[in-house]
């Protein structure tokens, strides 16, 4: 079993745009992951590129940054954070702007681990 599990659920905003929602699930009991971890972690595979992604959950930076870079070809990229929402890191649409924040409740799935 990876250390890492990704979780895509579809999700709206609380203002009723679409989005993809990818959660991250670090399944070590101590919940400490290393770099290696991240060799061979695949995105689920029924990602539509043409909706925005958020990705939520804790984990290191550097596995965000992974992350970030592996949903590029999405129309958007966002990160969670708890005090704002949903923020905007990348972005192939004119309609959704770079430090966009998206306010968003966390789908019902992700505490279901």
């Amino acid at each position: 079993m990876s250390a890492i599990q990704l979780q895509l659920i579809p999700h709206k905003t609380q203002c009723g745009h679409p989005y993809q929602h990818l959660h991250i699930h670090i399944t070590n009991p101590n919940g400490i992951i290393i770099p290696s971890d991240i060799q061979g972690l695949e995105l689920p595979r029924k990602i539509d590129y043409s909706q925005g992604i958020v990705i939520e959950g804790k984990g290191p930076i550097w596995l965000y940054g992974y992350l970030v870079h592996e949903c590029h070809p999405a129309a958007w990229v966002g990160c969670y954070d708890t005090r704002l929402g949903a923020i905007v890191v990348a972005t192939h649409t004119p309609d959704i702007n770079i430090s966009q924040i998206f306010k968003i409740d966390l789908p019902d799935a992700t505490f279901q681990k």
